[in-house]
């Protein structure tokens, strides 16, 4: 009977198209107390004056340019182009950085530190900018300890034009990381879903996240954890995450409120 009931569902689902967004919790993967990223250019609150702005990090403790070795790297998509640091200026799409730097390893081959350094690749307005920077494994999920997470307010020719952003970076805010771009479709394989955290914490009578597909809301998060989102169709969707209050109020904040567009692709299929 109940092979008989899924290959019901199965056939109504392939017949009229019907499917069902779902989230699921994962536990993070282990990660080590030592990595940390640090933001050396722009300096807090610098006046950038030229264009192109450049940004320099330092990344202590995290490889990049390696596939994660784990499970997880087998159970959703994991980018052939290794661990990156994921950078997002104000709360555009994130940048990838994801070289292999071969003197970042001493005569032990044991990884230290690097100092990435990229310009920021469109132009900005005059007026006040946010830099956030973290590392993430190959498959996207990103290191949620304190170390790891960068963040700092700077300017572009104009520093008196501040009111545009509401940025208060002791605050609560969130930071949307994956999914984002595209995916190979597959047969009910999940996606990340994956975000960070500042200043709060997620409870269910306190902070929560909420998720909305396509203008559905989903669920409401109510732990920090990374989520593996099922029931994409293949096509283009828009996943959209709020900071909620103890109320189920929106936080006030210019991150608090982030949507980015995803694609699953059955191109992309034929070649993963």
């Amino acid at each position: 009977m109940k092979k008989l009931l899924g290959f019901f569902v199965f056939f109504i689902v392939a017949l009229y198209g019907v499917d069902e967004v779902r989230v699921v919790p994962a536990e993070p993967t282990p990660e080590s107390n030592t990595v940390v990223t640090k933001i050396v250019f722009p300096r807090p609150y610098e006046n950038k004056r030229k264009t192109p702005v450049n940004v320099q990090l330092r990344v202590e403790g995290f490889p990049l340019g390696v596939v994660t070795q784990n499970d997880r790297s087998k159970e959703i998509y994991d980018d052939p182009e290794g661990q990156a640091i994921h950078v997002i200026v104000d709360n555009e799409p994130y940048l990838i950085y994801n070289q292999s730097f071969e003197d970042s390893f001493d005569e032990n081959r044991e990884f230290y530190d690097k100092i990435v350094s990229f310009h920021i690749p469109f132009t900005l307005k005059p007026g006040m900018h946010v830099l956030r920077a973290f590392p993430a494994r190959s498959y996207g999920e990103s290191l949620k300890g304190k170390g790891p997470f960068s963040a700092e307010i700077f300017y572009f020719q104009d520093r008196k034009k501040s009111d545009d952003l509401n940025i208060d970076l002791q605050k609560p805010y969130l930071t949307y990381n994956e999914p984002q771009g595209r995916y190979p479709s597959g047969k009910g394989d999940p996606i990340l879903l994956d975000f960070l955290l500042s200043n709060c914490e997620l409870s269910q009578d306190g902070y929560k996240v909420r998720l909305t597909v396509d203008k559905e809301v989903i669920s409401t998060l109510t732990k920090y954890t990374p989520y593996l989102l099922y029931g994409l169709s293949p096509g283009k969707h828009i996943v959209k995450l709020e900071l909620l209050d103890k109320d189920n109020k929106i936080v006030p904040g210019f991150f608090n409120v982030t949507q980015r567009e995803v694609e699953i692709d059955n191109n992309l299929s034929d070649a993963s």
